[in-house]
């Protein structure tokens, strides 16, 4: 037997506020770095390309991967070139009356990958797709 189905709405606040970016564009640079306390963290570039009048503009951004798992996760797949669709999460800090924005990634899809640099010839290819979250 069929059931009816009722999409229901709910009129309660959300229990938490959110900012949120999603970017598809290729990767730039890569850097891995560590903090002073030891931390390890990867910091890269997404290029945006969007045409504007007939003319092609490149948005460029900074994004960061904090979490043991997620930066060996961009160890291996990480590199310049690959299209990817990045979801981050948007903070905002201001200092002296200057906001600074900072993205933090929460998931990347590959979508495709960049060339292999000299030293990755000899590593195995990676799938097409890998997907790795938070």
């Amino acid at each position: 037997m069929l059931k009816s189905f009722a999409r229901t709405f709910s009129s309660t606040i959300a229990k938490r506020d959110f900012a949120r970016t999603q970017l598809l564009g290729r990767v730039g640079f890569v850097e891995f770095k560590e903090s002073p306390n030891g931390t390890r963290y990867v910091m890269y570039s997404l290029a945006v390309n969007k045409k504007f009048d007939g003319k092609e503009e490149t948005d460029w951004y900074k994004i960061f991967i904090l979490g043991e798992e997620q930066v060996a996760a961009a160890e291996r797949a990480l590199r310049v070139g690959n299209k990817m669709f990045v979801d981050a999460k948007l903070t905002v800090k201001v200092v002296d009356d200057v906001s600074r924005y900072s993205l933090v990634q929460k998931k990347m899809d590959i979508i495709q990958w960049g060339k292999k640099s000299e030293d990755e010839h000899g590593e195995s290819e990676h799938a097409e797709n890998e997907t790795q979250e938070k």
